[in-house]
């Protein structure tokens, strides 16, 4: 449940949310950011470290399977992927939570220049899809690594 959470998340945030955010005017950008981003990390954050601590516990006690078979055959192949996909998108969500951070710091005290907020915007923009792809591939290949 954690993992469809996180991959929902993830898709809605970064192909409906932010778009849309970034379409208003910076006063509704600003209040929506103060709002929801601090909230939306919790709640994300969360569910990848419950993703992730499931998974690992899922792998252990895969009867025939260890964490040995890594990087072996099939199983083992699709395992390692979605392990490092997941790690990867837990980082770059962690990226995308400090361009958030800036872009809300910059729109709060107004000291930030148009051309800071947009270079904030667009590597926010950037994240957003990268950490959408890495949860969507690390998901569906530990889910498929059962048919390997």
């Amino acid at each position: 449940m954690a993992s469809s959470f996180w991959v929902g998340a993830a898709i809605y945030l970064a192909v409906l949310l932010e778009p849309r955010v970034r379409s208003t005017s910076a006063d509704l950008e600003r209040q929506l950011l103060n709002r929801t981003s601090k909230l939306n990390s919790l709640w994300i954050t969360g569910a990848a470290v419950v993703t992730m601590l499931t998974g690992m516990a899922l792998v252990s006690t895969t009867p025939g399977r260890s964490f040995s078979d890594l990087g072996s055959g099939g199983w083992g192949t699709m395992i390692l992927i979605g392990i490092i996909a997941t790690v990867a998108a837990f980082l770059v969500s962690g990226g995308a939570g400090a361009f958030t951070a800036k872009l809300r710091r910059g729109l709060e005290s107004g000291e930030a220049s148009e051309e800071q907020l947009a270079s904030y915007r667009r590597g926010l923009s950037i994240l957003g899809y990268l950490n959408a792809a890495l949860v969507i591939i690390a998901v569906a290949t530990m889910a498929s690594a059962r048919y390997a």
